[in-house]
């Protein structure tokens, strides 16, 4: 799918409260063999309950991940926080991972999901898909009172190079990837990334939409946080 965007919005905010996020339309012709370790992750009672010595968060895991600091994917990005849990992967080639970011948004720039109306909501959602190289976008209830925001990045995207305000190139890439923004449940702002190579699955998706859900922070405070 193909998806128009102006350069400015390629890394603009990225959030927004409850609709269906459809699965990508190749990703959702895949056949639903699936992998040990998505298989476990289905099973609520067979996970891995990974504990970050670092930031202090809880999230239940397919299996035991191997952890290193998001910043070795992202070098050169400043001020990258948080950590990546490798699950699969050949040598450097990552086949299956979910990168947490910490303090991924400020309440400024990112609206409080929970207390948006449902034209607020819908408003939202239009302006992150026009501003954005997503393929779709969504609102996910990850409890009663919290709200996440989930996106699935395009394969084609039409950028606007010249600042002309019309596309005049198109950037291709092999794989796609979903991402959530969400607030934890002691106020902490969080970013999720799966990334799952060649091709981003189903139940790879569902899975990590799980994970999200049981997310809890743990003993090591906000200010700790900003401070890594």
């Amino acid at each position: 799918m193909k998806k128009k965007i102006m350069m400015a919005g390629l890394f603009g905010a990225l959030l927004a409260g409850q609709m269906c996020l459809q699965l990508p339309a190749e990703a959702a012709k895949t056949e639903a063999s699936q992998s040990a370790a998505t298989q476990q992750a289905s099973k609520e009672n067979d996970v891995y309950m990974y504990t970050s010595k670092a930031y202090g968060y809880t999230i239940p895991c397919p299996i035991r991940p191997n952890v290193i600091p998001a910043s070795l994917l992202y070098e050169g990005q400043e001020g990258v926080k948080g950590e990546a849990l490798i699950f699969d992967n050949d040598e450097y080639n990552i086949k299956l991972a979910w990168v947490i970011f910490v303090n991924a948004f400020n309440d400024k720039d990112v609206p409080d999901y929970n207390k948006m109306s449902e034209k607020e909501a819908a408003d939202y959602l239009e302006k992150m898909r026009k501003s954005n190289p997503y393929e779709d976008v969504g609102f996910v209830d990850l409890g009663p009172k919290n709200k996440a925001f989930f996106a699935v990045t395009a394969k084609e995207v039409e950028i606007d190079t010249d600042g002309d305000g019309k596309p005049d190139t198109v950037a291709t890439t092999d794989t796609q990837t979903m991402e959530v923004f969400f607030r934890g449940d002691k106020g902490g702002h969080y970013r999720v990334q799966l990334l799952n190579n060649p091709q981003l699955r189903p139940e790879a998706m569902r899975d990590c939409r799980y994970a999200v859900s049981n997310f809890r922070e743990g003993a090591v405070d906000q200010e700790k946080q900003k401070k890594k």
